[in-house]
C-alpha cells in the first residue's frame, strides 16, 4: 500500500503540468529504479521511452525525477522534468533544458539553454540511467 501512494505521489505533479510544455506532456514514461534503491538516492526516475531519439550529442531523450525526500530547500514531491542529451560512444551527457515544479504544481524554475557536456560516471545512479537510454538496460 506505502508503494501505491509513493507511486501516486510521483503521478501527481505530471498531471498538475501536464498542458504547460513538451517536456512534461504524455508519454511512454518507465521507471528504471525499484522503491528500495528510490529511497537510497532520495527521487523516483522515469525515461519516455517514446522521446528517445537522434539529437543533442547523439541521442536525447525526456527525463522526469520526483524527490521522494525533501533536499535542502526543495521539498518532498518536487518535480523535475528535463530534455537531455547522451554521446553513447564517448559517454557524455548534457542537459539541454529543464522545467522545476514544486508538489503543488507551481513552478520554480526552468532554462532553455543547453549545460556544457559532462563525462557520464557509469558506477552512480546518472550513469545507470544513461545506461538504459544507450542499452535499454533496466537498473533493478
Amino acid at each position: 500500500m506505502k508503494a501505491l501512494g509513493t507511486l501516486a505521489l510521483a503521478l501527481m505533479p505530471v498531471t498538475a503540468v501536464a498542458a504547460t510544455s513538451a517536456l512534461n506532456g504524455p508519454g511512454n514514461w518507465i521507471r528504471l529504479f525499484n522503491r528500495d534503491m528510490e529511497i537510497l538516492i532520495g527521487r523516483t526516475i522515469h525515461i519516455d521511452a517514446a522521446s528517445v531519439k537522434a539529437g543533442g550529442l547523439g541521442r536525447t531523450f525526456r527525463e522526469i525525477d520526483v524527490l521522494v525526500k525533501a533536499r535542502g530547500r526543495l521539498p518532498r514531491g518536487t518535480t523535475q522534468y528535463m530534455l537531455r542529451s547522451v554521446d553513447c560512444g564517448t559517454g557524455r551527457v548534457r542537459l539541454e533544458q529543464w522545467q522545476l515544479f514544486a508538489p503543488d504544481g507551481s513552478s520554480l524554475g526552468n532554462s532553455n539553454t543547453p549545460g556544457a557536456a559532462q563525462r557520464v560516471r557509469w558506477n552512480k545512479e546518472d550513469g545507470m540511467v544513461i545506461r538504459y537510454v544507450c542499452q535499454g538496460i533496466l537498473p533493478r
